[in-house]
Order: C-alpha cells, then structure tokens, then sequence
C-alpha cells in the first residue's frame, strides 16, 4: 500500500535551487546558502509564491533547527512569547549545531500595536542565537521596527519573466504527474 502525503509538502523544493523564483531573487538565497548564513528576513508577496518554501528550503540546505509559527493561528502574544523564547533560547538540536531560525509565517496578521512590537524585542534578545524569518502577503502591514531589523525581499515577478516561470512551473507539474502515474 502506498503511503499517503499532501502533494504540496511532499513535492515541495527541499534547497534553493529547485525553487521556482525570478532570477534576481533566486540569487539572493543562493548567496545566504553559499556564505552559510541566514540574517533577519522579512519575505513578502501575494499567496502562492513561494515564500514559506523559500524559507523551509533555507532552513534545511543549512541545517538549521526551526519552528514554523503561523501568524494568523497563534497570534496570542502569551502564545507566541512562551513559543519563542522556549525554542530560541535552547541549544540547536541539529547534529553540527546549526543555527535556529524562527519562521514567523503570515506575519501580517499579527497584531500591530502588541505582538509586532514584543517581537522587535525577541529579535534583539536572541540576535547572537537565532535569526527571524517573517513571511508576509502585505508588507504594509508589517511595523517599521520589525521592517529596519530585516532584509526586505520582494517577491514580485518581473513581467519579462513571467513566461519562463510558468513554463518551469509546468514543467514541474509534468514531473509530479508522471511520478504518481496520471495521464495528461
């Protein structure tokens, strides 16, 4: 018997590099890969391109120990103060020691005037410990504290490449089918 997954996490890219991403962006991440770091990120873009990924694709490439907060669940301060300072300020549990990251995914949704301001002060709290990665569809949303903390990467896509990451986007969808056996 076959084992069953959600096909979006079971095809979902595992490095950078198969990420489906325009150009400039794509090399931004290659270049936190190779120099072996990961800074404060804030990640922002429409639903669906590639955000959450994108970060889980860092997070494993370096060997990172991480947690996946979702903003619009768990955006109880007590929740999140409690989450966060447990995880951040332990030791990395992976087998090199490699460095904790928190992703804060749909950050959005956090509360602007108690949630977004207590997590500037984690930021700086765990600074020599972990690194922050925020994901966002309205970056206007997000408070200047957190936006001056962080890379701002903007994952709009470039009109003269919309066509080449579609066709990729369908070539990867090929592959899918093929690999479970459907027609198309």
């Amino acid at each position: 018997m076959r084992e069953e997954f959600l096909w979006v996490e079971k095809y979902r890219p595992r490095n950078i590099v198969t990420c489906i991403l325009p150009r400039e962006t794509k090399k931004i991440f290659i270049d936190f890969v190779n120099n072996n770091e990961i800074p404060n990120l804030l990640l922002c873009g429409t639903s669906g391109v590639g955000k959450t990924t994108v970060a889980k694709a860092l997070c494993n490439e370096l060997g990172a120990d991480f947690v996946l907060i979702n903003g619009s669940e768990e955006r109880n301060i007590d929740t999140l103060r409690v989450k966060i300072r447990q995880f951040a300020s332990t030791v990395s549990l992976t087998v090199d020691g490699g460095p904790k990251i928190v992703i804060l995914d749909e950050a959005d949704y956090l509360n602007p005037q108690s949630t977004q301001p207590a997590l500037r002060g984690f930021i700086e709290e765990f600074s020599k410990h972990c690194s922050f990665i925020f994901t966002c569809n309205y970056k206007n949303r997000i408070i200047p504290a957190l936006h001056s903390r962080c890379t701002v990467i903007d994952f709009a896509i470039p009109n003269n490449e919309k066509q080449t990451l579609a066709m990729s986007a369908l070539d990867r969808l090929k592959s899918i089918c093929k690999e479970e056996s459907i027609e198309f």
